[in-house]
């Protein structure tokens, strides 16, 4: 059992309505169904079940009259509903909507999907201003004891089921699975990929250049599509929550659309699945560590200031010399940019992150933090080397003032 840092529940029991989503595996499900468990007047309909799938596939209308007969003795406590997997079924979005309208405060629902892709592509009502959004991630360092199991997570990422299991056999088959059942299967059905070849080939390469600028025309030539066709294939990544594009930040927007993007994978364990690198030790200091490293800490970052619900936007910066800082945040285009490097070593110095002091040279307000596994914090020339789950704090604390 892990206790999940998630401010879901606190909404619900304020009655609203949440629409939550995130990839399969991450426990949103179950999260849910525990919040539900708890709950004194309350349903739950999982779409994943044939029976119940097809009865409502073919009367969506039946979801209505079914979820409307628990609300006729107006005196009774607020109806809590959970539908799991919505995107399965987009067209019983219809039915919810009318019922958070026909019955103002007396029914609250609680919506899953781990596809935003099929949502938006089946023109289904996506409940603007009737539910709240939320993002569903893999185990936090809010949740789970990073400190302890640090190679471990590089190495298999902390999707719930891969981090409680201590058989590594298990472990090394689950992620396998899910690379190739799920990621290659699953998707390639939802999107309608012809050329399911092409799709597999841009998977691996997509994985070996994670971190990193994207270069289409180089995926494309490796996958043998069109650059393109390997375009489409990163939004499907995004649509379906697999991992988060990080556009290029500069200080004119035009630029930042010029500039080649980073994607970054949601979990180092997938990534290690697709590169068929399970069984090959991350070894400390080096390339490869320290990519995953990097992966994981961004996640960090994104998921901690997305679950505090605060607004910003997250760039990476790059000069036109290749010379690199893994994140740029800021709560908005006049509030002071918040510069952050990611080191996998215990003591980076100055001259492992020279490009914060051109940053700061051009950018003088900006904040200037080294997100590293040092014990202790330090600063080196106005730039704080930090470690890194205290980083997080500091970060979180900066784009919520």
């Amino acid at each position: 059992m892990v206790e999940r840092v998630t401010q879901i529940e606190k909404f619900l029991c304020k009655g609203k309505s949440v629409f939550v989503l995130g990839p399969r595996s991450v426990g949103k499900s179950y999260y849910l169904k525990s919040v539900f468990g708890r709950l004194a007047n309350s349903m739950v309909l999982d779409l994943l079940s044939r029976e119940t799938y097809e009865r409502y596939l073919r009367e969506p209308q039946r979801f209505y009259e079914e979820v409307r007969q628990r609300l006729v003795d107006p005196s009774s406590s607020p109806l809590y509903v959970l539908v799991d997997e919505i995107q399965l079924l987009p067209s019983l979005l219809f039915e919810v909507h009318r019922l958070i309208e026909d019955y103002k405060g007396r029914c609250v629902f609680a919506l899953t999907g781990s596809s935003a892709r099929k949502l938006k592509g089946s023109q289904a009502d996506l409940l603007a201003g009737r539910a709240l959004g939320f993002r569903f991630f893999p185990l936090t360092s809010d949740e789970a004891d990073f400190d302890s199991n640090l190679d471990r997570i590089l190495q298999f990422g902390t999707m719930p089921e891969i981090f409680l299991e201590g058989d590594t056999d298990i472990v090394v088959e689950t992620l396998r699975s899910y690379a190739s059942n799920y990621l290659q299967q699953e998707i390639k059905q939802e999107s309608i990929v012809r050329n399911l070849s092409g799709f597999s080939r841009f998977l691996e390469l997509s994985a070996f250049s994670n971190g990193e600028p994207v270069n289409y025309s180089n995926i494309a030539r490796a996958a043998s599509v069109s650059p393109d066709t390997v375009k489409e294939y990163y939004q499907i990544l995004e649509d379906t929550l697999l991992g988060t594009m990080l556009p290029a930040w500069d200080r004119s927007v035009r630029k930042q659309l010029t500039k080649a993007p980073k994607f970054y994978f949601f979990d180092t364990g997938v990534i290690n699945a697709l590169r068929g690198e399970l069984r090959t030790e991350t070894k400390k200091a080096s390339y490869r560590y320290g990519r995953l490293f990097e992966t994981m800490v961004v996640n960090e970052v994104l998921h901690r200031l997305m679950n505090l619900r605060l607004d910003f936007n997250a760039f990476h910066y790059r000069t036109n010399h290749g010379q690199e800082i893994d994140l740029i945040l800021q709560a908005n285009m006049a509030a002071t940019p918040i510069a952050i490097d990611i080191k996998s070593s215990s003591c980076p110095n100055i001259s492992d992150v020279r490009p914060m002091l051109g940053f700061a040279e051009a950018f003088s307000n900006a904040k200037l933090l080294v997100l590293c596994t040092t014990p202790r914090a330090y600063n080196l020339e106005g730039i704080d080397f930090l470690p890194w789950q205290a980083g997080l704090h500091l970060v979180a604390e900066a784009i919520g003032q």
